[in-house]
């Protein structure tokens, strides 16, 4: 069932939500251990990253409510969570290693003043995993930040959805797309 506000609207990370926690049920390969995670920023020394479902584990009603109460806050310092993730992908015992970003726009935060300091520093965190072997994909959901997700994940290494209510068809898309 969707998720949606008090007024019956669903919001941006309500759909995201709904779609993440679509695709970790929809995979129950014991071959494809998907894990759910988010993040935010209020500066660089306040980056906090949140493991709403480990890789492996099981999307049980418990990890389900993780992931539906996860709330929006501060900033995106998508280049910080990056690494973070492409740490824990490192770390798992797997021949595939892939990170899906979901985003509903740019990286920024409240100590970054020159706007192409954190795009420039996603980018980097990118091409530091996939020299890693480690793929790397965004689903994104504003059509005007595509300049910077162009320059963050490379030409073919993004999609924009413009309808947020396709969004779980895309995140499925590009789970195909970076795993098999």
């Amino acid at each position: 069932l969707p998720i949606c506000t008090p007024d019956g609207a669903a919001t941006v990370l309500d759909l995201e939500k709904q779609a993440a926690m679509l695709l970790a049920q929809a995979v129950p390969g014991a071959q494809d251990r998907i894990a759910v995670h988010g993040f935010c920023s209020d500066t660089r020394t306040a980056v906090h990253y949140y493991r709403l479902l480990d890789a492996g584990g099981r999307p049980t009603a418990a990890a389900l409510a993780r992931i539906g109460a996860a709330q929006a806050r501060y900033s995106t310092r998508l280049g910080a969570a990056l690494r973070h993730a492409g740490a824990l992908a490192q770390a798992a015992p797997l021949e595939r290693r892939a990170i899906i970003v979901v985003t509903d726009g740019e990286p920024s935060d409240v100590d970054a003043h020159d706007p192409r300091y954190l795009v420039d520093d996603a980018r980097e965190a990118v091409l530091e995993l996939r020299g890693r072997g480690v793929r790397v994909h965004c689903v994104a959901l504003d059509a005007k930040a595509e300049p910077q997700l162009r320059a963050m994940f490379g030409f073919r290494g993004y999609r924009i959805v413009t309808n947020p209510a396709a969004l779980p068809q895309a995140l499925v898309r590009a789970y195909a797309r970076t795993v098999l």
